[in-house]
């Protein structure tokens, strides 16, 4: 009866922090962005507008229609409560609802996220274990080079490498744009395909190595050594005893890894221009439009928090010590 106890106190503070963790970033998005040069009334009217007859007035009324002549705190009480009703405003530019903006752009990101993990997570784990068959031997060696080399490439540099090879040289593939596997399956491959590389290339880099430590710690331990001493098959100690415990730490990695990959599919949402959350959100500070970064960002941070929050309890539970 002590499990179903401590998992049901994990899930409630898990449910604390998470929320707590919300508060903190909206009021620190908030202010950031408030405290940021610029007004957005008047980038709104443009610089053509500024001295001409009226200006003032119409300054005021966009002041008034977008919230803006209330004090800082009362502004921010007026957006919880939005977000409580389910309405995290509409758009300063286009007057859109902020909802139906970043789920129009949710698509590209969603798919590059998910079809990059989807590819990254297997292979990582078929190369850090082949490179811990043989700890020191050559290709140790060569996947450790890789996993280095992988960390040390910026995304939107090897992103335009790809487009420069890809597109422009050999014209085998689209530099730019997203096409809905709604509208052509085909289509949507070959949009996705550099975009998705240049993300695996980063993650690969990453999970690679801590598979690879996994699995050198994992076979030290004395029950793989048992296995080798009763003369089985070397692939079958790794991938039958050691590589199941060696992957349990990988899920929490994938759950931190997220934030950084939600971070790098914006950079590369922009190179490749995939009209993802990424790049609209990008828009939204250039335009110095709240309404839609403040929704945008919240979203992102439910998303990562609930994502890093399931990763923490699946791992948990995967491995009885921590319950």
């Amino acid at each position: 009866m002590r499990t179903p106890r401590l998992r049901t106190g994990t899930l409630a503070a898990r449910l604390a922090r998470t929320v707590g963790v919300l508060v903190v970033i909206s009021l620190i998005v908030f202010l950031a962005l408030r405290l940021t040069p610029g007004d957005p009334a008047a980038l709104l009217l443009g610089p053509q507008a500024v001295g001409q007859p009226g200006y003032k007035i119409e300054l005021a009324n966009l002041h008034r229609q977008m919230g803006l002549n209330y004090p800082l705190p009362v502004q921010y009480l007026i957006w919880l409560k939005g977000i409580l009703s389910g309405n995290l405003g509409n758009s300063n530019q286009n007057g859109e609802p902020v909802i139906r903006l970043l789920a129009g752009a949710a698509p590209p990101t969603l798919f590059l996220i998910g079809l990059s993990l989807a590819i990254a997570i297997p292979l990582s784990i078929v190369i850090g274990t082949t490179a811990a068959y043989r700890p020191s031997g050559i290709a140790d060696r060569f996947v450790r080079a890789l996993a280095d080399l992988s960390l040390a490439t910026p995304t939107f540099w090897l992103g335009l490498l790809l487009v420069i090879l890809f597109a422009v040289r050999l014209h085998l593939l689209p530099a730019t744009g997203y096409v809905s596997p709604l509208v052509s399956p085909m289509q949507f491959a070959r949009s996705m395909a550099l975009p998705v590389v240049t993300v695996v290339v980063y993650l690969v880099g990453v999970l690679t190595r801590y598979v690879y430590a996994e699995m050198c710690e994992v076979g030290a331990q004395d029950y793989v050594r048992t296995a080798r001493a009763m003369g089985i098959a070397e692939p079958t100690v790794l991938f039958r005893y050691a590589l199941r415990n060696a992957l349990i730490p990988l899920i929490a990695i994938v759950g931190v890894q997220f934030a950084a990959l939600i971070s790098g599919a914006i950079v590369v949402e922009q190179v490749f221009g995939l009209g993802g959350v990424g790049q609209l959100m990008l828009q939204g500070v250039v335009l110095k439009d709240y309404p839609l970064v403040q929704g945008g960002v919240l979203l992102i941070t439910i998303l990562v928090t609930v994502v890093t929050t399931l990763a923490d309890l699946l791992y948990r539970w995967v491995d009885p010590r921590l319950t």
